[in-house]
């Protein structure tokens, strides 16, 4: 018992060695960083507020982490800088009747940096960061043996779905950010 118990202090004192890090700041922040400005991204497709969507998950992901104080671009320590690169949407699954669309997936695809505003330095850059959670969502029918979509109830669908891929690229550049992976 004693044996085991020296070994795991062992191990627990290995870890700050390994680059193992309980809380805090690391990654991409400069030390003395306490403020972020998360401009709102530029959008490069064809969907109407889906960088407004992206943009307004990144705050609230900063805002519940608390670590960094969000602001505007003016007085913040850093600027994370993004744009919406693509958004796909891809027919899943179709109606036995008449072969209507029934599910469709979304996928959403970011470039994204964080930069020093008083240097004007690139801290980070990464092109390509995709949702890890693709959103499904049903296309909603107001009868099932004669399929007439139900628009209102779709489009709320499909909001929902651009929200969860939304907040899945908004937890990962926190990540990216502060913990650096």
């Amino acid at each position: 018992m004693a044996s085991l118990v020296l070994v795991l202090l062992a191990l627990l004192m290995l870890l700050p060695s390994c680059g193992y890090r309980v809380s805090g700041l690391g990654g991409l922040v400069p030390e003395g960083a306490k403020s972020i400005a998360v401009p709102t991204f530029v959008n490069g497709t064809r969907e109407p507020s889906v960088d407004i969507m992206v943009t307004q998950a990144v705050v609230d992901e900063f805002l519940a982490d608390g670590r960094l104080k969000v602001t505007d671009p003016e007085r913040a320590d850093i600027v994370l800088k993004g744009k919406v690169v693509k958004y796909d949407v891809t027919a899943l699954s179709y109606t036995k009747v008449a072969s209507f669309v029934q599910q469709y997936r979304v996928t959403l695809v970011v470039d994204a940096s964080l930069e020093d505003p008083r240097s004007r330095k690139i801290l980070w850059q990464e092109k390509g960061i995709e949702a890890i959670f693709i959103s499904d969502y049903p296309i909603s029918y107001t009868d099932a043996t004669v399929p007439t979509v139900d628009i209102m109830q779709t489009k709320i669908s499909k909001e929902a779905a651009i929200k969860k891929a939304s907040q899945d690229i908004a937890w990962t550049l926190r990540s990216r950010v502060l913990e650096g992976f």
